[in-house]
């Protein structure tokens, strides 16, 4: 994994609010045994734009060409103009999809399972969020998760793009601070993510990190 890293090393400070978090997710993929399959919605879309949305494609693309063999990434995007540009960035180990990555997600899974496959990284990045009224992405995400509930193995890693983790405040002094009484309301999840993290409390998974983008471990199958 030295080629690896060398390169992220290289350019961990141009992901902004993004670097820690994709350091953990490569932290943890990295005590995983054996290939591993990754599976992104919503694909890279500006060649080089680090900051702008952490060009995750690529990232995986050079993480799985450093892993074992088998080792494969599969995303999706609406957009023909965003696959079109992905697929000039990243190497043959990606498959890259035009579709409505629900429908994707859907007969993805059907395939892997025939396959035998596991997926240990599930990235959910699709449907743009609206900071005024998230709903909608947040929805859409929940409908992807929903695709893959049945397809999520204990040690599967679920991550949410855009999902920043809200804390309580208060005004004092015409300043925000954050609650510290007791019983305080605890902090949120927002954005794309605020559906699946209300879902992930229901059904016992543990958040695994939570700033910008929230990740979650032991989501259970549907009974």
């Amino acid at each position: 994994m030295e080629n690896f890293y060398n390169f992220f090393n290289s350019i961990k400070d141009k992901l902004g609010i993004r670097k820690t978090s994709f350091s953990l997710i490569f932290e943890y993929l990295d005590k995983q045994q054996g290939p591993i399959n990754i599976v992104e919605t919503g694909c890279l879309r500006i060649k080089d734009n680090f900051e702008g949305d952490g060009q995750s494609t690529l990232l995986f693309d050079k993480y799985t060409l450093n892993r074992e063999n088998g080792s494969k990434v599969y995303t999706v995007d609406i957009n023909p103009n965003a696959t079109k540009v992905c697929k000039s960035v990243v190497s043959e180990n990606v498959e890259v999809n035009t579709e409505d990555s629900v429908k994707y997600l859907v007969r993805l899974m059907e395939k892997l399972n025939k396959e035998n496959k596991k997926v240990s990284l599930f990235y959910l990045d699709s449907f743009d969020v609206d900071w005024q009224s998230s709903d909608r992405s947040a929805a859409h995400h929940l409908k992807e998760l929903t695709a893959i509930i049945n397809y999520i193995s204990e040690d599967t890693l679920v991550v949410v793009d855009d999902a920043p983790v809200f804390v309580p405040m208060k005004i004092e002094n015409n300043k925000y601070h954050p609650i510290t009484e007791k019983p305080a309301p605890r902090a949120f999840v927002g954005g794309k993510g605020y559906l699946v993290n209300e879902f992930a409390n229901t059904c016992g998974a543990k958040v695994y990190f939570s700033n910008y983008q929230t990740a979650w471990t032991g989501f259970k199958k549907k009974s």
